[in-house]
């Protein structure tokens, strides 16, 4: 694919149109769950339950639901036709090998900043299907539409810096809800973490060309972090071991992506 390529009228249409439902369809959930915290209408043991399924079916999934939306729209895709987009699989033995590769990349960047929780490592089995649910889904959107579209008109780090600071604003309205694991964090510390992880997925999808790949990869991300370790390097603004950590993390797995890009 050449680089710094003119985006088509449909592949503009495809940007915009994926941007805006994403970012309408997450933050009107969000705002709805703000204005519920903000309201005392409801126990707090109810406002979680809400919660939960809010920044499920909602905001979690806004990615998927506007990629889907996006391919109707443009390309008459149906719904069959979409989920075989997503399970795609053009080399299972890269695409397994990519996971463990990329999996141990994620597992030592984290392990380097944090400490272990304690949670029996059995948890796995549960936390994993937990985070596709509770993130890993998103990448239908991010690396299904989103990060290919921007590839073809920047170059691929440019295209991945963009898509994490996107990543990142999209999350923006959590800062605002109590019960959200992002009100106790560092805005600048979870925009590098966007862009880390980002750039991780990017490069992931680059090489295998595969949308799977990416979400249980993004799934391993969050149960590692926040499942079985804790979550300190995103509390406060990034000192200079955890921006030496990125910066190695996204030179790795750029160095990857470029070595072992799948021919088109």
């Amino acid at each position: 694919m050449k680089l710094n390529m003119r985006l088509t009228k449909i592949e503009k249409s495809m940007m915009n149109t994926y941007l805006l439902l994403t970012f309408s369809i997450a933050w009107g959930t969000e705002l709805l769950l703000i204005l519920l915290y903000r309201l005392p209408l409801s126990s707090s043991a109810f406002l979680q339950v809400l919660y939960y399924i809010g920044l499920g079916f909602g905001c979690g999934m806004a990615p998927a639901y506007a990629a889907f939306i996006v391919e109707r729209k443009c390309h008459g895709m149906m719904l069959r036709s979409f989920l075989r987009k997503v399970i795609e699989t053009h080399s299972m033995k890269r695409c397994l090998g990519v996971l463990l590769l990329f999996g141990l990349i994620q597992f030592c960047a984290c392990t380097l900043q944090e400490r272990y929780t304690g949670n029996s490592w059995y948890l796995f089995v549960l936390f994993m299907p937990l985070m596709i649910y509770g993130g890993g889904l998103e990448e239908v959107g991010w690396q299904g539409i989103l990060q290919p579209l921007l590839q073809k008109r920047f170059p691929f780090l440019i295209a991945v810096l963009i898509e994490g600071a996107v990543w990142s604003i999209w999350h923006l309205p959590l800062w605002f809800i109590p019960a959200s694991s992002q009100s106790t964090y560092s805005f600048a510390a979870f925009t590098l973490f966007c862009i880390t992880l980002g750039a991780t997925l990017a490069a992931a999808h680059r090489i295998t060309k595969s949308i799977w790949v990416s979400v249980l990869l993004h799934a391993w991300s969050n149960t590692v972090l926040g499942g079985m370790y804790t979550l300190t390097s995103l509390c406060s603004f990034p000192n200079m071991r955890t921006l030496t950590i990125s910066v190695i993390q996204i030179l790795v797995v750029m160095g990857l992506a470029y070595l072992m890009k799948t021919k088109p």
